[in-house]
């Protein structure tokens, strides 16, 4: 089914009202200010507290986008827009009793942060989507199996103990996002506990992912969560240009069977996977192994 306009409601409710704007109107500011092509920074600056809503697009631009690999052209509001009402579609569906929803989201969304975009991500899909089922007071539970860390999603649920986020991935240590990732980030001060990490040496494989997903998969059963938000990412794929890990195709379809296994309501939110020869061909085996005990 295709997705419905929830609006921007639902977006705010993981991101800021300014990089909202900034991402809906980035591209045509660019254009008036008479520069070239997409908008990408040329200096970069982080500290929230000096932010200024009057700054001029460049400035805006080097605060609300992290590196330089996430350009802003003239369609990049809308296909992120709807790639986020695609994950808000499935969370209604999951909501009103479905109990496997798979959302085909593209862009992806696990790099984007509350008021920043980056790895080529804008808005946290599956974030926004986790924030809807939780809505109502109930727990949910995040599991991450892009082989970059989720740092956006980190950050946006770091003093949140509603979300239990867990992820596993290659190490950051000089791979991207480079700063988190770690072992010992496990949540702020108001949600010790609830965030997980699992990082995984370069070119590990089918045997060390396989014991990865478990551990990150019990540790988010055991929160008692009403729904469990798959960030499905295809990229760990040993033939994948991320070149991250080294996991088969048969990885992916025992990953699948764990997740189809459990007995709550399960989202799937499509993350990276970039080996467009056989991106069909893992996503099918996974999907295979998913589906195979309902």
């Amino acid at each position: 089914m295709g997705a419905s306009d929830h609006g921007l409601e639902a977006l705010s409710t993981v991101h800021s009202i300014e990089y909202l704007s900034f991402l809906a109107c980035a591209h045509s500011e660019w254009q008036r200010s008479g520069l070239p092509g997409s908008v990408v920074p040329a200096a970069f600056e982080t500290r929230r507290e000096i932010y200024r809503v009057n700054w001029p697009i460049t400035a805006k631009a080097g605060f609300h986008l992290r590196d330089q690999i996430t350009p802003v052209g003239e369609g990049t509001w809308d296909a992120a827009y709807w790639a986020a009402q695609t994950a808000i579609t499935a969370a209604e569906l999951i909501a009103n009793g479905e109990q496997q929803v798979y959302a085909l989201c593209r862009p992806s969304g696990h790099h984007a942060g509350p008021d920043y975009g980056g790895g080529a991500t804008y808005l946290n899909n599956a974030a926004i989507a986790a924030r809807r089922l939780a809505a109502e007071g109930k727990r949910v539970a995040i599991v991450d199996l892009d082989v970059h860390h989720g740092n956006g999603r980190q950050d946006i649920f770091w003093d949140d103990a509603s979300i239990f986020f867990s992820s596993i991935h290659r190490s950051p240590a000089g791979y991207y996002p480079h700063f988190t990732g770690f072992l010992e980030e496990t949540g702020g001060m108001s949600a010790e506990g609830a965030n997980m990490n699992h990082p995984l040496e370069k070119e590990a494989g089918d045997k060390e992912f396989l014991l990865g997903v478990e551990d990150i998969l019990t540790a988010a059963l055991k929160q008692k969560p009403a729904a469990v938000v798959v960030s499905l990412g295809f990229d760990a794929l040993a033939s994948d240009p991320a070149k991250g890990l080294s996991l088969t195709e048969d990885a992916f379809e025992k990953v699948g069977t764990l997740l189809g296994g459990i007995s709550l309501p399960a989202l799937l939110v499509q993350e990276g996977g970039y080996d467009l020869n056989k991106l069909q061909y893992v996503a099918s085996r996974f999907l295979d192994g998913f589906c195979s005990l309902r």
